[in-house]
């Protein structure tokens, strides 16, 4: 789910001092306070990650996932440990606390068989989100004691990658915790894990969304999307509480998970929202995205290789959507175009498809093992 790590502003290069961490030997990190500038600030909060990441994942592909999980809640309650009230208003800061308070709702579900497991890839996925917020966002844009309040509104740029990180926070939950199957003509919505844990993840994501939006400089023309999201977050929160507003879970999850993808997605177009950055009037309107696979056949990635996939001729290339599986253990590789990292894909045995953002021209994509034999079923490029 990691989507292109974009622009590191000059901002990103001039940190006035180095970063200092360490593992203290138990996998908690020790790391220095007196940070010189955000970049360094960010830096240091990701090697904290970074370094749960690389024992958790260790633990993950021996099949321990219970440990996993345990090792990445610890990485999270490190790095929201001792962060400065003047880097306290960075998205990385809001992110990682964020993580801990989606995590707490999601441990206070009903046991299932899945629910460790659900959680452990959800977690992998989740620290590749903050690595991207901070790249993204706070290294090149935030200011300390101004924040983001120099962005003009006009800053198409900056807010393409604000709303884009607003609704990866709701992507990454329906690529992590569901899969959908085209059964006829009607698109059927599966949970992995548990019904009540897809769900609770989007109660507080959909919130989260609305919250972002309506304090950011761009609030007025996402007000339709930002009604919307609290809307869905509330009848979710009614439903798992009530167990009574629809007439079985199946239903439950077929119209709530529906209410969820149509309040980011064609809420956002009608209200000239995320289909229309930087259009003060609303009146734009998204091109259609056309979708071809690109895989002829399975393409198997054993660890350390990588396979080159040739695309009919260059073109212009805004999304990704692959499906992948693990094979006898967890996989993970990169998603490379042009030189680029565009996304890293974490595969636990079996998974569903993951989008990865491109927005770029090529007429080739690289998958770079990073560990593990993975079997990539489908490629679907998503164009204008």
């Amino acid at each position: 789910m990691k989507n292109t790590l974009m622009i590191l502003g000059l901002v990103g290069l001039m940190a006035a001092a180095p970063v200092m961490a360490r593992d203290n030997g138990v996998g908690t990190i020790e790391s220095r306070e007196d940070y010189g500038s955000v970049s360094s600030f960010c830096r240091d909060r990701l090697q904290v990650l970074k370094s749960a990441y690389r024992l958790a994942e260790i633990e993950s592909q021996a099949g321990n996932h219970e440990r996993s999980a345990a090792i990445l809640e610890n990485g999270l309650r490190n790095a929201a440990a001792r962060i400065q009230p003047a880097y306290g208003s960075t998205l990385t800061s809001k992110a990682i606390k964020r993580g801990l308070v989606l995590l707490e709702n999601l441990k206070a579900t009903e046991n299932s068989r899945q629910k460790v497991r659900t959680i452990n890839n959800f977690l992998f996925n989740y620290f590749l989100f903050v690595e991207n917020v901070s790249n993204r966002l706070d290294i090149p844009y935030f200011q300390t004691g101004r924040g983001f309040s120099a962005i003009s509104t006009s800053n198409v740029q900056f807010e393409k990658l604000f709303v884009n990180f607003a609704q990866e926070q709701v992507s990454m939950v329906l690529s992590t915790m569901s899969t959908t199957a085209n059964e006829g003509r009607r698109a059927t919505i599966y949970p992995i894990g548990s019904p009540t844990l897809l769900l609770t993840a989007l109660k507080v994501t959909t919130a989260a969304m609305a919250n972002d939006l309506s304090e950011s400089i761009f609030a007025s023309r996402y007000a339709c999307t930002i009604d919307r999201l609290d809307q869905v977050s509330a009848d979710i929160a009614l439903y798992l509480s009530t167990r009574s507003t629809y007439a079985d879970e199946y239903m439950a999850v077929q119209e709530l998970v529906g209410a969820v993808k149509a309040a980011t997605q064609a809420s956002v177009r009608e209200c000239g929202g995320i289909g229309g950055y930087g259009d003060n009037t609303g009146g734009y309107s998204q091109p259609e995205a056309r979708t071809t696979d690109a895989l002829r056949g399975s393409v198997t990635l054993y660890a350390g290789t990588t396979q080159q996939v040739r695309l009919n001729g260059a073109r212009y290339i805004k999304k990704l959507i692959i499906s992948a599986e693990g094979v006898r253990n967890d996989a993970m590789f990169d998603v490379v175009v042009n030189g680029d990292v565009k996304g890293t894909i974490y595969v636990p045995g079996r998974d569903p498809s993951y989008f990865v953002t491109v927005e770029d021209y090529t007429d080739s994509i690289e998958l770079v093992s990073r560990g593990g034999t993975a079997v990539v079923s489908r490629i679907l490029v998503v164009t204008e």
